[in-house]
């Protein structure tokens, strides 16, 4: 049912009562009947970073305490926006690959809150989030959204010239997707729908017993989806709502309730403070990082002494302050691994060969050339 739709039904008739931070929520309408707690979660930003194992597990254990009625995870990550025309992705911001790290947290996410209703709002999905969106049974989408970009899966396994470890690649790439589709209760058509989804060589169409929908691997049921063997089959919220792929589009969170079948609820908003803050800090923590990186890489900070020992120190600092945000935030760690080759490991080595550099040059030694940084896919150079 389209909110389109709902209009002839009648008026919404939906009471909202806004969470007080750190406060129970006031839960009885004026009858003095017990009302819903709906929690909503804002998934919104990067894949990996913004959205990450660290802060599922925090919104787990306020989510425990809360014990809302229903959780509503909204999803708003795309790699590209909608400006066709004019995209100009950066490509900084796609979303990270780290898909045994994303089944473990949508497995212990269902698990922990098992007792609870889940329910994820596609606010638009291009990308690796899409996956996160196909995991959860109940799916509704926003005007206008997207539920795209899974090609990627089959595009990472191209790395591999060889065509036999190529096709392995892929089919281990694209297993591992469809895990995600079965988490979502699409086990029985998992195969047909992720090989559309995920596989551009493959075509996807519907037909429909009363309500259930049968996905085909070709283009002869009664709603074609995609018949192209360049692209993948991708779905707005039009699509996904004719196909029952989605349970419907709504453009506002009354709108899901009510579909849902609640005319009144108490709004729980702890979840998205949770994923906002933890966003706004790690990203924090990150340009303190791309700031120490850059002052090491142009000779900065290093002070004016001559002492080898007092500039072997201040690359150390340098080097210490880089792996204390590193390991504060993993969504640091895979930045900078992928910009600059840096990991929390490999800076550990630097910090261990800079310190006997500093202990032989206290000894009377010269000192030593010590670390380089660089490697990763967007660039580095070393350190000097």
């Amino acid at each position: 049912m389209r909110f389109s739709d709902l209009k002839t039904i009648g008026t919404l008739a939906t009471l909202t009562f806004a969470a007080t931070a750190g406060q129970a929520i006031a839960n009885d309408n004026d009858s003095g009947e017990k009302v819903p707690v709906v929690y909503t979660i804002e998934l919104d930003g990067q894949m990996g970073t913004d959205i990450h194992e660290d802060l599922m597990e925090k919104i787990v254990e306020d989510a425990k305490e809360v014990q809302p009625d229903v959780i509503v995870l909204k999803m708003n990550s795309a790699d590209y926006n909608k400006n066709y025309h004019l995209m100009n992705p950066d490509r900084k911001e796609f979303g990270k690959f780290k898909l045994d790290e994303y089944v473990e947290m949508i497995r212990n996410f269902k698990n922990e809150l098992s007792g609870i209703r889940q329910v994820i709002w596609v606010e638009d999905s291009v990308g690796v989030a899409s996956l996160i969106a196909m995991s959860w049974c109940e799916m509704y989408m926003s005007p206008g959204a997207r539920l795209w970009g899974l090609q990627k899966l089959h595009d990472v396994a191209q790395n591999w010239s060889d065509e036999d470890v190529r096709e392995k690649m892929e089919a281990a790439w694209e297993g591992m997707g469809k895990g995600f589709f079965e988490m979502g209760c699409k086990g029985e058509f998992a195969k047909e729908l992720g090989d559309a989804m995920m596989d551009p060589e493959n075509q996807l169409s519907a037909n429909f017993k009363g309500r259930k929908v049968i996905w085909l691997s070709n283009f002869d049921g009664l709603w074609g989806i995609d018949n192209s063997d360049e692209q993948v089959a991708n779905f707005d919220a039009e699509t996904a709502e004719d196909t029952m792929l989605s349970d419907g589009t709504v453009e506002s969170l009354e709108d899901l309730m009510f579909l849902l079948g609640y005319r009144e609820y108490a709004h729980n908003t702890q979840g998205d403070e949770i994923a906002a803050k933890y966003k706004e800090q790690w990203r924090r923590a990150y340009k303190k990082c791309l700031s120490t990186y850059e002052d090491m890489q142009a000779g900065r900070g290093m002070g004016n002494s001559t002492d080898p020992v007092r500039q072997l120190m201040a690359r150390k600092r340098m080097y210490d302050e880089l792996l204390r945000q590193m390991k504060r935030y993993n969504a640091v760690e895979r930045r900078m691994e992928d910009e600059y080759g840096l990991t929390v490991d490999r800076l550990k080595g630097m910090i261990e060969q800079i310190e006997d550099e500093i202990r032989q040059a206290r000894d009377g030694g010269r000192g030593g050339r010590g670390g380089s940084v660089g490697g990763g896919r967007g660039g580095g150079g070393k350190i000097r």
